[in-house]
């Protein structure tokens, strides 16, 4: 591989929303090598801080009718367009995953951040040489509230950084604009 071909597959990685989803399903094989290659981000000490929940067919349901508990008891007000959007996720997603972090305490909790950060990329970047199906990482939807680590089992010391959806897509978006790199040489 060139680096130009390296190039083109950061330069061309975009999120996805669940409205542009098509509610194709995803092939296990995939969803494995996203999480195989998740898993092959920097890692000091390699503490591999990440920990993955999959939810696919029916417990996707069950979990966004637990998302929308979760908000409607946190806001009572909640719109319709809002709760219908929530209601709609199973319909248009093909799968779900929890993105959860269990820190190690063996190096500083900045950098287990940092692993998590470049997990997530490495799962964009895989989904980016797939010419149907995209990505979305949310940190929306009941995100790391305590009824939601109460519901994925996660214990007080881990996190629960967000969901990233994945679903079939009929065009795939590359074009994007990025500012200068703010850089200073010394």
């Amino acid at each position: 591989m060139k680096i130009e071909d390296i190039t083109n597959i950061i330069e061309t990685r975009r999120s996805h929303f669940a409205k542009e989803f098509n509610g194709s399903i995803a092939p296990k094989s995939l969803i494995e090598n996203l999480i195989n290659n998740a898993n092959w981000a920097p890692s000091h000490k390699l503490t591999m801080p990440w920990h993955f929940i999959v939810f696919e067919g029916n417990s996707m349901q069950i979990l966004t009718t637990k998302i929308l508990e979760i908000q409607t008891s946190k806001n009572p007000e909640l719109s319709a367009e809002k709760i219908s959007k929530i209601k709609n996720i199973p319909q248009k997603v093909s799968h779900i995953i929890a993105i959860c972090l269990k820190p190690s305490f063996n190096v500083p909790l900045w950098e287990e951040y940092c692993s998590i950060g470049a997990a997530v990329q490495n799962m964009y970047l895989t989904l980016n040489t797939q010419n149907d199906f995209g990505g979305y990482w949310t940190t929306g939807n009941a995100t790391n509230t305590q009824e939601m680590k109460n519901y994925l089992g996660l214990e007080e010391t881990h996190e629960h950084l967000g969901f990233f959806f994945i679903g079939g897509i009929n065009q795939k978006r590359t074009l994007a604009h990025r500012n200068a790199v703010s850089v200073e040489w010394k």
